[in-house]
């Protein structure tokens, strides 16, 4: 009998343990015992430990902050393997790295993406393996329409292909929480209900306790500060029409010589930053809400969610929004530093605030500062430095509230330099890939070649990392990009080879069906252009190469799904099946589009929402159909 030793208590070290043994007993079909032991002894078996439990066997490399960096060994020492690692994610990581060197995988969230060999023994010599995270920021934001199902599972997999952070948005995830539960655009969905607030904390909680477990790192809140401060709505885009008294509306950002909510909505308003109550009242509310969730280990303090809204009062205008912004963050990251030393603050450089400061200079002595970019406005047809991309103009700072986002990378990167930030560790890029761009995208098929890029963008642009903001089901029709940007993020350098490998394991005996039938609509769709809208993409000598590509893998794909041998491989080719037929309405879309008829276009985007309803029970975990129908519904409001 194999027995797995556990050194540590921590939870994520208890889990690194009981997934080896359940692994190993389904791959062996073994009794593997699982024990804990004060100290390492040399005895048969797996260890796992932290960094002091197994110092002299298993030395670790040095890392700046081993709650934020991650490193393991895995090394035999005669017949004991030992798994150490700087925190106890990273033993869980070391654990599941370690079942990957037997074969296995975890292809996408869920249990039908798991992978697990058959082996005949449990090789534990031979070993000696030491690993340190090049990006200490490897994280997945929420965003979309998710269940908690599909939250726990993506929580699930995280760790086992390197990400270790997670980010619910919002002082309560309430407006994505209701999204998918209220299933307000699919009126065919028959399990559809209201959410009460008392409900969204619930799985809010839920996540959260699934990230500690794993000892992921916790992001909360972002946008919302700023209508927390006057008792308005703060979890997400709605609007609100209800009274504000006269002194709340003092505090509010004078716009065009109005004092009211931009746009009805509270989180896209901005105070008046040079009233020094307004300052206060915003500071001492993000402080409270910090006290109370000690649990939090990365507090983003942003302002309002919209551009060219800053208060142009006489006194707000002596300062640049960007510089409030430092004021305030200089007054807020030391109270922070005494309540919760180990909470990091993190700022976005986002709309208007892509402008650095001019005259007040970031405080960074409390140590507690992350500096995070946004280019939500960037083109996703060259990479982030990509000089190609470039608009031709100089950069002129605006004039107050006149902000034009930038839409090509370069311009937008020359912001993020002028902002000068020097400490890599805390900086990182928050890109939007599985947001937007996976429609623009023929639903990612581009993605794949572009990450690699990305990921090595940020690192020459002084960041040290991504947090993913999309949709928590951005895995159609193929999950290869989202799974590779994660062993992209712990440096492990793309291959064809490693694509092969992974279409084998998704795919089965037909992989090459399966690439191939990918490999060919990317290439007769062309590439994205910059700007371009999805269904506008195509060239029109594409359509017919299209129509063509499609006929032919009909049937190739049909038949591959109904032989498919494992339960795996028939959910990933049934997606493929799936999207097959919405890439034939697609392309029905842009060639009635091409030649002018509206009337038809319009019928053909109502036929692939209509499409996309029916079969939102077959591809949910796949695909956010929510934000699908948000984006056809949106198109066919523009062509009407």
């Amino acid at each position: 009998m194999t027995t797995i030793h556990l050194l540590d208590d921590r939870p994520a070290v208890t889990l690194a343990g009981e997934e080896l043994r359940r692994c190993l007993a389904e791959m062996t079909g073994r009794e593997i015992e699982l024990r804990h032991a004060d100290d390492y002894t040399g005895e048969p078996g797996v260890w796992l430990g932290g960094a002091q439990s197994l110092a002299d066997a298993a030395p670790l490399p040095e890392v700046r902050d081993a709650a934020w960096d991650d490193a393991f060994r895995i090394r035999s020492d005669g017949p004991a393997l030992l798994i150490a690692g700087v925190n106890a994610r990273s033993v869980l990581m070391g654990a599941y790295e370690y079942l990957r060197g037997l074969g296995a995988e975890w292809l996408w969230p869920g249990e039908d993406g798991e992978l697990l060999p058959e082996l005949a023994e449990i090789p534990l010599e031979g070993f000696d393996l030491t690993w340190t995270a090049p990006n200490r920021h490897r994280g997945v934001c929420i965003e979309g329409a998710p269940s908690l199902e599909h939250v726990l599972d993506m929580v699930e997999w995280m760790p086992r292909v390197g990400y270790n952070s997670y980010f619910l948005q919002f002082q309560v995830a309430s407006y994505f929480w209701r999204l998918w539960y209220e299933h307000r655009l699919n009126p065919e969905w028959d399990d559809a209900r209201e959410l009460s607030e008392e409900e969204c904390e619930e799985l809010d909680r839920r996540v959260i306790e699934a990230v500690k477990k794993r000892d992921l790192i916790l992001h909360q809140v972002g946008h919302g500060w700023t209508a927390a401060a006057l008792n308005l709505p703060t979890n997400g885009w709605v609007t609100y029409d209800g009274p504000i008294p006269e002194e709340d509306r003092e505090l509010l950002a004078e716009v065009n010589g109005e004092r009211a909510l931009w746009g009805d909505i509270p989180i896209n308003t901005e105070l008046c930053y040079s009233n020094p109550e307004a300052r206060r009242r915003l500071i001492d509310t993000v402080v409270q809400w910090a006290r109370e969730h000690p649990e939090v280990d990365a507090l983003h303090f942003w302002l309002s969610d919209a551009p060219n809204n800053h208060c142009e009062c006489a006194a707000c205008r002596e300062l640049s929004p960007a510089d409030w912004y430092a004021r305030l963050a200089n007054e807020l990251s030391p109270r922070i530093a005494r309540i919760a030393p180990d909470m990091k603050i993190v700022l976005l450089a986002y709309h208007d605030l892509l402008w650095p400061p001019e005259e007040v200079e970031l405080d960074l002595s409390a140590g507690n500062l992350i500096s995070m970019f946004a280019p939500i406005t960037r083109c996703y047809a060259h990479s982030l430095a990509d000089e190609a991309c470039d608009s031709g103009e100089a950069l002129e700072r605006p004039e107050r509230n006149q902000m034009e986002m930038p839409r090509h990378n370069r311009q937008l990167v020359d912001l993020w330099r002028i902002w000068g930030w020097e400490d890599p560790d805390n900086a990182f890029c928050f890109d939007y890939h599985f947001m937007w761009p996976w429609m623009g995208d023929r639903l990612s098929i581009h993605l794949a070649p572009l990450m690699p890029r990305d990921i090595a963008d940020y690192a020459e642009l002084g960041m040290s990392g991504l947090m993913n903001c999309g949709a928590q089901r951005a895995f159609y029709p193929t999950a290869w990009p989202y799974w590779e940007t994660a062993r992209v993020l712990c440096g492990r350098a793309p291959a064809r080879s490693d694509r092969e490998a992974w279409f084998r394991m998704a795919y089965g005996d037909v992989w090459e069906v399966a690439l191939g039938f990918l490999d060919g609509f990317a290439e007769a769709a062309g590439a994205p252009r910059h700007g371009a809208e999805w269904w506008m993409q195509l060239e029109p000598e594409a359509v017919p190469q299209l129509r063509a590509h499609l006929d032919e893998y009909r049937g190739l794909l049909n038949e591959a799904a109904s032989d498919a041998r494992s339960e795996r491989h028939r959910y990933a080719l049934s997606l493929l099946v799936h999207y097959h037929e919405l890439m034939g309405l697609y392309v029905a879309i842009n060639e009635h589009h091409a030649a002018g008829r509206t009337a038809e276009t319009i019928a053909a985007i109502e036929a692939a929402e209509q499409f996309v309803r029916r079969t939102e029970a077959q591809t949910a975990r796949a695909l956010d159909a929510f934000t699908l129908l948000r984006y056809l519904a949106g198109l066919r409001e523009r062509l009407g």
